[in-house]
């Protein structure tokens, strides 16, 4: 009987270190495809400006147009990609419009004013 535990708790104990292996190799896999500790974080950035995106099409006020949403939000997803946005900004705009608008209509200007903000976490190509 203790030999058949001792067999038993080895194959649990296998199969185990077999499933910790294939997480520890797929994650490393998707790490780097993502391009290591900065294309974690610019990835995060593109998912939580996502999840930004999608309610402010659901929330819009009826001044702002949706082409001009989608628009925007699609430049800042072009500068995530070439990694010239400010994350810092970025994050602190984005976090500014959930908290402020997690259960209300944001109104025209309000936008407006969420949009400016997001211009500004782009990095300019210009010479200063």
């Amino acid at each position: 009987m203790n030999r058949k535990l001792s067999g038993c708790y080895r194959r649990v104990l296998l199969f185990f270190l077999a499933i910790v292996a294939v997480g520890l190799i797929a994650g490393g896999f998707a790490y780097r495809r993502v391009g290591g500790v900065d294309g974690a974080r610019y990835w995060m950035a593109e998912r939580a400006l996502n999840g930004v995106e999608k309610h402010l099409l659901k929330n819009r006020p009826d001044g702002i147009p949706e082409e001009q949403v989608v628009t925007l939000f699609q430049g800042v997803r072009e500068a995530i990609g070439n990694q010239q946005v400010d994350l810092t900004g970025l994050y602190e705009t984005l976090k500014a419009y959930q908290t402020a608008f997690h259960t209300t209509k944001p109104s025209t200007p309000e936008v407006e004013q969420f949009f400016g903000k997001l211009t500004q976490a782009i990095f300019s190509d210009e010479p200063q």
